[in-house]
């Protein structure tokens, strides 16, 4: 790596970290200074001098592939497309974070909340539909800066993945037709959506239930008559 000294002068001295000896093996040769073997010694604040006058500072970090090391977990608390992600990191770093969304779309880099090592940020896809299979992983992309390295990887996965929620048991909401026989034989017609428990005021004998998917016309076959005891009266469940 080369660090150029914004200067005229021909002869400069250098130092990293206010040392007249960098602990970095360098080759200086006028305004500039190449560095040997980028490791994490290397990393510093490097400043040129024109004796004792301060000329130009340039600040090095090492990349540092810390993947494997970070926690990072995220969570998703409805069926909205929102969630928030945590991970670990350098005390001294700051983090910023982008997500790719599920359409291909990318978004802003948003900023992380950090405290004693541990960041956090905030994201939303409002291409995600709850009801819809997921076919593409989001991908959330984090870089960071310490005051040593400089941190940059991507993480993939569904919201699916890491719902807290319970999952819905289709990815389609079905229209349910329900019918039901009172205890004189009159039998009674209930379309519903959206709903898996449903209150009736009516006593009834037997019901039965088909569906349909709202995006096709043709409604299932009747399930077969069920019998509705005193226990079950006015509560029915749709399955």
């Amino acid at each position: 790596m080369v660090v150029k000294c914004n200067t005229s002068e021909q002869r400069v001295t250098w130092t990293q970290n206010g040392e007249p000896e960098p602990m970095a093996e360098f080759v200086a040769k006028g305004q500039t200074l190449t560095i040997l073997g980028l490791d994490l010694p290397a990393a510093g604040n490097y400043s040129c001098w024109a004796g004792t006058v301060l000329l130009d500072t340039t600040y090095v970090v090492v990349s540092g592939a810390r993947e494997e090391g970070m926690n990072i977990s995220c969570q998703a608390e409805s069926y909205h497309g929102s969630f928030r992600c945590s991970w670990n990191g350098p005390r001294s770093a700051v983090f910023r974070a982008r997500l790719t969304r599920s359409d291909g779309s990318l978004g802003k880099w948003v900023p992380a909340a950090g405290r004693h090592g541990w960041f956090s940020a905030s994201f939303a896809d409002p291409s995600f539909c709850p009801f819809a299979e997921e076919l593409r992983p989001l991908q959330l992309h984090l870089e960071g800066l310490s005051d040593t390295s400089y941190l940059n990887f991507s993480i993939h996965f569904f919201i699916r993945d890491i719902a807290s929620w319970p999952l819905p048991k289709s990815y389609f909401a079905l229209l349910y037709r329900l019918q039901y026989e009172l205890p004189n034989g009159t039998q009674v017609h209930r379309y519903v959506e959206g709903v898996e428990e449903m209150q009736l005021q009516d006593r009834m004998r037997r019901v039965r239930i088909s569906c349909q998917d709202p995006y096709a016309n043709a409604w299932s076959p009747w399930s077969a008559w069920k019998d509705v005891d005193a226990a079950q009266q006015h509560r029915l469940r749709a399955r």
